[in-house]
């Protein structure tokens, strides 16, 4: 049986919600050893059964994967965020499908819950089982590319693949690129994972879209090319609104609108106005 390291970076996180997701990572067939990194939570976060708990100042979730990643040795790696679950049928299937296809990675269907009753999220039917068609599918703008649940192969490991701990925000499909720029990336139609929602609240605040505008910028800038184009405008495109709806600052504004103006996109006319009468509300 296939061997694999789960590597779960945490902060802050309440202990019963840490618990629940090392026990998914636990109850997973071939599970080699599961890798909490806690970074920097005060009071320090206590392990819960069946981890490794390894402590570091607090320098991001990019930083804490990168640790447990130094940490790992098994065949591939699993990463988890602390308020997500595994669901074991579906991580053994994503590793069946990454090893019969060659991949050197996997990402997953998954399920969102908000509230009571979970939601599938499911992949493109095109890419079910199979390999995603190019790397820059990864810039799609779709959830699937996220850090928790996804598959990791030593092979992306031993060549120095690593979280760029400058970014906070869109660092998992910066790395998930870079991985697919070497190597395969297997989309399996089983569910692995079950994603918490959290409400709106910070992710729609001024400062969180101000952050990830930034680091979009960054992403945009690294893969730059024309087959990238038509992702990262949707992406961009997106961000703008979100931002005008927010009032981020001018800085994180000017980064964005900057970006469009310089690949040609037009900047959309609502959040032109929409962030226009903001700042004369505001004036």
């Amino acid at each position: 049986m296939t061997r694999f390291d789960v590597v779960i970076p945490t902060f802050n996180a309440p202990s019963a919600r840490l618990a629940a997701a090392v026990g998914s990572a636990r109850a997973c067939a071939g599970v080699s050893r599961v890798i909490v990194v806690d970074d920097g939570s005060e009071p320090a976060t206590s392990a819960p059964e069946g981890c490794e708990l390894i402590r570091q100042s607090n320098t991001g979730p990019s930083a804490a994967r990168n640790r447990g990643i130094e940490v790992s040795d098994a065949a591939w790696v699993v990463f988890l965020d602390d308020d997500d679950e595994l669901i074991p049928a579906g991580v053994g299937a994503m590793i069946a499908l990454a090893e019969r296809l060659g991949a050197i990675g996997a990402v997953a269907a998954r399920f969102e819950r908000r509230g009571e009753v979970p939601r599938l999220k499911g992949v493109p039917s095109e890419w079910s089982g199979k390999l995603l068609p190019r790397w820059e599918d990864v810039l799609r703008p779709i959830a699937i590319f996220g850090a928790s649940g996804l598959l990791v192969s030593r092979r992306a490991i031993d060549v120095g693949i690593r979280f760029d701990p400058d970014l906070r925000v869109g660092e998992d499909r910066e790395f998930l690129a870079r991985v697919g720029q070497r190597g395969p990336i297997a989309v399996s139609g089983e569910p692995a994972l079950t994603v918490a929602l959290r409400d709106e609240g910070n992710l729609s605040s001024a400062a969180h879209l101000a952050r990830r505008a930034r680091d979009h910028a960054v992403i945009a800038g690294r893969f730059g090319g024309a087959e990238c184009a038509a992702h990262l405008r949707e992406a961009t495109t997106w961000l703008v609104n979100a931002a005008a709806r927010a009032g981020v600052d001018d800085a994180s504004w000017r980064a964005l609108v900057g970006l469009m103006q310089s690949r040609g996109w037009p900047v959309p006319l609502k959040a032109r106005v929409r962030r226009m009468f903001r700042r004369a509300k505001g004036a």
